[in-house]
């Protein structure tokens, strides 16, 4: 359909405006708002098991524990157990790591944990018993602090990995049995015996905290828990030692309402729908990010955890990150999911308000891309549907990516089970693909420990979570490695290695090239089944980056694809994986009608740059949206993954004429009932230009509204297209955070010479203020006032955890 087009320019009303008409006015805004990066986005990861990167005091070894290896937990010689890497040995070896390029480190979660249960060790560092104490096999908290501060200390971000769903092994049941118990043939019970479902009060950090069902340890539960003797206070805090906040249902099965509800592998599951709960998890986390300056975090199991205890901590995280100076602390959930589904993942961005997540997708699509040597077309739409990820407050540019971890098994070990009869220089060929692909592609890559020294591993869990010092474990030992005639009986930190020098090269060129780092990633469909490519491309730097990848092992490949450069410019020669020192390929001229012609032989990706030209296209483009009518409602149903209900999006597409496939696409949206309040919803940096609209949660039923699509080219033209008289059928689930009402605005000026800009904000608090000079962001402060450095247009983005609002500009003047 083609919506009633006008290039009108909705009003913000500045109320209280107190005009100087020779220093500034106000200015009709086309609501163009630059795509949205998280300050804390753009960095190199590397991933590591503590306990098996390095030993740098055997003295620990044993945690401080007494008895023997089923006591404390130390084995080297089985691959279950401890192995005496620590934090003194990390911060032993930062120098291998910052010459590696790595700007990030994520260590598993570093917590006492519970030695053994089950007969294996917790060297892995999930199964915690106190949260406020580091494991002593890996050293003291003094230590610990030690080695962020010396990570910091060479730029160096150190992100904790946390688990908020279960703690350690300790909550058995009467009658011995831990299967699982569904809801539906016994439900909770409060105190007094009446009977509730969880869902049903799940706190989200809004509203009262103190009407949830008051909880009974002997009465309430599915399963009758039962603390053993000698463990009834293994716990701390001491609030975890009470039975009455977990669920205490039995073992999940992880395929319905068990995901949630469930023990994981009989680890205690927390009753995180409870406020005492969400807000005891609140606490200890606020205290490590205070006492220790930790840089982010990453959540373990976040998918098993419902979705309104996110919607509680993210906001509390987030505010405590800004009242410590921080606000480029992140934190990301792993969410698991096997086909890598972006509208699964993004859920947890989005209406669970997570900075981001681990991004299963890339590590899904990889494997078939490359080990499987599966067709580009279904690479292309893996990141095409990037769209997911864009709302009010992120994108995908801060998911963290990955092909290989400590639970899946490593990259190396997936080509070789794919392709079992390969030869050792083939399967290295293939590995450094891999890593190109995680390197080159958006998101922030993570380098699981030891890639860069060839490991290979021989499966998943345990079997993928080698030591980097020489192991004693017969298995272990005899383990092969790529690109070297090292197995793992030798010691790792070869900074000669081919992979190691590959990856560090690959860090250095995101390092060196905006573009190559936060850059938008704009996918080129070349018809050709072996050839992926990309550009990169950064709004402020103005260069085109082309990426391109030949999955053929045995092929070379002629390829001619369409480029965001303008005829008459070229791509120089950046990086060639045949020659990491001196790329060998050739300039690329531009031909008429933007298009290049190149070469890749068989497994060969290369990168190229073109710095650009001084043309200019001034022209109006006519948008066509498409997904919504005029006059027609929104009609939104539900999905379920893994026990979380989930409320649909709509698709919302606007093309652009010409074939322009670059440039940003501004979504906004103006209710009847809030004149001149712009509410934004996204920003979309490339083509196809979507939105997978999701109404706020406090657009009242039937509340009509119009919705604002504003295109700029980033070539100094801007077009805007509306659909009036929409609204949204409503029916079922809220679509955010229940209780939260969206930001209203009003600006003032005062009449100084240099004059003040003051934006008064109502809604549910706290907000964040993010200051606009000329349609891009500027480096000013969160804050509601902002002192203008010169003449410009000014505007601001007021965004807290309901939704967003972009105010009119304003215009000083000379």
């Amino acid at each position: 359909m083609r919506a009633s087009t006008q290039l009108r320019l909705a009003q913000v009303i500045l109320l209280g405006l107190f005009f100087l008409p020779s220093l500034y006015a106000d200015e009709p805004s086309s609501h163009a708002v630059p795509r949205l990066l998280h300050p804390g986005a753009g960095q190199v990861f590397y991933f590591v098991l503590a306990d098996r990167f390095y030993n740098g005091d055997p003295s620990n070894d044993t945690g401080g524990f007494a008895g023997g290896r089923m006591d404390h937990g130390f084995d080297p010689t089985v691959i279950s157990h401890y192995h005496g890497g620590d934090f003194v040995g990390l911060t032993q070896k930062l120098d291998y790591l910052e010459g590696l390029g790595i700007t990030a480190i994520w260590v598993t979660p570093p917590f006492q944990n519970k030695p053994v249960q089950q007969g294996t060790a917790g060297y892995h560092g999930y199964w915690i018993t106190d949260f406020y104490k580091i494991d002593s096999h890996l050293g003291t908290n003094e230590e610990y602090r030690a080695f962020i501060e010396a990570a910091q200390s060479r730029g160096m971000r150190v992100y904790m990995d946390i688990i908020v769903n279960h703690t350690a092994d300790v909550i058995q049941y009467e009658g011995g049995d831990f299967g699982y118990v569904p809801i539906a043939t016994r439900p909770d019970r409060d105190k007094d015996g009446k009977a509730f479902f969880p869902w049903d009060h799940a706190y989200n950090g809004l509203g009262p905290d103190d009407t949830f069902p008051e909880l009974d340890a002997e009465t309430s539960f599915a399963l009758t828990p039962v603390i053993p003797k000698g463990e009834e206070n293994i716990k701390n805090p001491a609030w975890l030692n009470d039975v009455r906040w977990y669920h205490n249902r039995g073992n999940t099965d992880f395929k319905n309402e068990d995901s949630l509800f469930g023990d994981f592998v009989g680890l205690d599951d927390l009753y995180t729908e409870h406020p005492f709960v969400v807000q005891g998890f609140i606490d200890i986390y606020k205290k490590w990010m205070t006492d220790f300056n930790v840089d982010g975090f990453r959540i373990d199991t976040a998918k098993h955890v419902n979705y309104e205890f996110w919607q509680a901590f993210s906001p509390a995280i987030r505010d405590h990150a800004q009242s410590l100076g921080r606000p480029d602390f992140l934190h990301f959930g792993e969410v698991y999911a096997d086909d890598g589904s972006a509208e699964f993942l993004s859920e947890y961005s989005t209406i669970a308000g997570l900075d981001s997540t681990l991004d299963f997708g890339v590590f899904q699509i990889a494997r078939e891309f490359i080990s499987r040597g599966g067709s580009a077309s279904r690479i292309e739409q893996r990141f095409i549907d990037d769209d997911y990820y864009t709302d009010f407050d992120s994108n995908v540019h801060a998911n963290v990516t990955f092909i290989g971890n400590h639970d899946a098994g490593r990259f190396g070990w997936f080509v070789s089970e794919d392709n079992p009869n390969l030869s050792d220089e083939m399967l290295l060929e293939l590995v450094r693909m891999g890593h190109g692909l995680l390197y080159l592609s958006r998101g922030q890559p993570t380098l699981y420990y030891g890639a860069e020294q060839g490991m290979l591993g021989y499966g998943n869990d345990m079997r993928a979570r080698e030591t980097m010092f020489p192991s004693v474990s017969p298995r272990y030992r005899s383990l092969r490695l790529l690109g070297t005639d090292k197995t793992g009986a030798d010691d790792k930190f070869d900074t000669l290695h081919p992979l190691y020098r590959m990856t560090s090269k690959l860090a250095q060129l995101r390092e060196d090239h905006v573009g190559l780092n936060t850059g938008a990633m704009i996918v080129h469909p070349s018809n050709n089944p072996n050839v992926f490519a990309f550009s990169r491309f950064d709004r402020e730097e103005q260069v085109e980056y082309l990426v391109a990848f030949n999955n053929s092992r045995h092929t070379k490949q002629d390829i001619e694809i369409s480029v965001l450069s303008f005829g008459g410019t070229q791509f120089e020669p950046l990086f060639d994986s045949q020659d990491i020192d001196s790329p060998g390929m050739g300039s690329l001229p531009v031909r008429r009608g933007q298009t290049v012609r190149f070469s890749l032989e068989p497994l060969q990706f290369a990168v190229w740059e073109n710095l650009g030209s001084d043309i200019q296209i001034k022209t109006d483009y006519r948008l066509t949206v498409n997904g919504v009518e005029p006059g027609q409602p929104i009609v939104l149903g539900t999905y379920e993954v893994a026990g979380n209900l989930f409320p649909k999006r709509q698709e919302i597409t606007v093309d652009v004429d010409r074939g322009f496939r670059f440039g940003e696409m501004t979504f906004t949206m103006t209710r009847d009932s809030r004149p001149g309040q712009v509410e934004y919803l996204g920003t979309d940096e490339t083509a196809p230009f979507r939105l997978f609209f999701r109404p706020p949660v406090d657009l009242a039923p039937n509340e009509t509204f119009t919705l604002h699509a504003t295109y700029n080219d980033l070539n100094g033209n801007v077009s805007s297209v509306e659909v009036n008289d929409l609204f949204v059928s409503r029916g079922g689930l809220p679509h955010g955070i229940v209780g939260a009402e969206t930001p209203q605005v009003v600006l003032k000026t005062d009449r100084s010479a240099r004059p003040m800009i003051r934006v008064q904000a109502q809604g549910t608090a706290p907000f964040t203020y993010q200051w606009m000079k000329d349609g891009a962001f500027i480096g000013a402060p969160n804050a509601p006032t902002y002192q203008t450095d010169g003449p410009g247009s000014y505007a601001v983005l007021v965004t807290n955890r309901a939704g967003a609002v972009v105010s009119e500009a304003v215009v000083i003047k000379n």
